[in-house]
């Protein structure tokens, strides 16, 4: 297992890389990732990702995505009767997914080619979106670099978030490195 500050160096070395403008857009997609117990860890210390990027000479933004549901779901017209019937959420997964991934594309627009989007808080999506599907929908949106901060597991290609599901395969640059590679 990778600590932090293992993981802090190898982004470092990631994001120091020269960046080609005509990389494709799973290729400016950046997953660290990072045993799910460390997620306080890398939330509490994600300013020395900051640092790193602009040492680096890219600027910096963060989207923090751990309060988002609670805050999209109080304002939500029908949020009194899902607390009543919390089971009928499920039927909203759709809406969340857009919202979501409006909130990413928001975010990314206000972003250069220069530029890092750092998203942090995916674990507190688990069961309301998947954060491949969300990768996926805002990838080829992405002008610089979008940085995943991503609790769960890597292996040969395959992410786990918090270790909880079925993989799913995507071609995002793995920070750290494949450790099978």
């Amino acid at each position: 297992m990778n600590t932090f500050d293992e993981i802090l160096a190898a982004y470092t070395k990631q994001v120091n890389l020269p960046w080609a403008s005509d990389t494709p857009a799973a290729g400016r997609v950046w997953i660290v990732w990072f045993d799910k117990s460390m997620q306080r860890r890398f939330s509490g210390r994600i300013g020395e990702f900051e640092h790193a990027t602009q040492k680096a000479g890219h600027g910096w933004k963060l989207l923090d995505l751990a309060p988002w549901f609670g805050t999209w779901i109080a304002k939500h017209e029908l949020f009194e009767g899902l607390v009543e019937q919390p089971n009928e959420i499920r039927g909203l997964l759709p809406d969340i997914e857009d919202a979501l991934v409006e909130e990413i594309g928001m975010a990314l627009t206000e972003c250069s080619a220069n530029d890092v989007l750092a998203v942090d808080g995916c674990g507190a999506l688990f069961g309301v979106a998947r954060v491949s599907t969300l990768i996926s929908r805002v990838a080829s949106a992405v002008p610089g670099r979008l940085l995943v901060g991503f609790p769960g597991k890597h292996s040969a290609g395959v992410y786990r978030l918090l270790d909880a599901r079925d993989g799913w395969n995507y071609h995002a640059v793995p920070i750290p490195a494949d450790p099978s590679v």
